[in-house]
């Protein structure tokens, strides 16, 4: 049987959120409460993290410092390690897409035996799940991650017949995602509902701790571009 691994590739959601600029009430939206890894023998669990609180406290979770001085060689050097671990199946998920649940990633696992890449693709075109062979994880070097266009970058670079695209999911990293978020058939669409109404509307759009982050900042947190729907 494959030796797999889950790599949450993720800070605390109180992290997540100043790095947002939200207010620390958000953080709920970052906290993939429909995950659930207690009992679970099908995959080990590995979360890379730059420190702090999180929520993925479970006797199970193996806890790593992330390594690297951008986001693509932070994660290139989380899949190395996992693979010079032996891992030979590796789903890779973030924390910032409330709908992933624990059966997505139970669906990826089984559906690696018969693809070389299971992805599912957020709404502005980034990835919320990405699931792979460890002989595959070249295919992942050179990545220019964060600009909207990771999905269609990796897809490309397997044959035609050896992919599974996922659902498309709701990825959170703007206010504009989060208003989406709301207007949408999700079940967190109510909890993202209540959380923007909690706020004036000239506080929701004048304080600086909601103003669109400039693009200097953005590259700094590595954060994608906003998008606007």
């Amino acid at each position: 049987m494959e030796k797999r691994a889950l790599l949450i590739f993720a800070d605390s959601a109180h992290t997540d959120c100043k790095r947002r600029g939200w207010p620390c009430a958000f953080r709920i939206l970052l906290e993939t409460l429909n995950l659930s890894f207690e009992g679970n023998q099908g995959f080990d669990l590995h979360l890379f993290t730059t420190g702090g609180f999180h929520r993925f406290a479970s006797p199970s979770l193996q806890v790593h410092f992330q390594e690297g001085a951008s986001f693509g060689q932070k994660l290139e050097n989380a899949i190395e390690s996992l693979t010079c671990l032996g891992y030979q199946e590796i789903v890779i998920v973030g924390s910032d897409c409330p709908d992933l649940d624990q059966s997505d990633i139970v669906r990826a696992f089984d559906l690696l035996r018969q693809h070389c890449l299971v992805i599912g693709s957020d709404h502005r075109g980034g990835c919320y799940l990405i699931g792979i062979h460890a002989k595959d994880r070249g295919m992942l070097q050179g990545i220019h991650w964060r600009r909207n266009t990771d999905f269609r970058q990796i897809v490309g670079r397997f044959a035609h017949g050896l992919v599974y695209e996922l659902p498309i999911k709701i990825d959170l990293d703007t206010l504009e995602d989060i208003r989406l978020l709301a207007a949408s058939e999700s079940p967190f669409r109510i909890v993202a509902g209540a959380l923007l109404n909690s706020i004036s509307r000239q506080v929701f759009f004048e304080s600086s701790s909601f103003r669109l982050r400039s693009r200097e900042e953005r590259i700094h947190w590595q954060l994608p571009p906003p998008f606007l729907a």
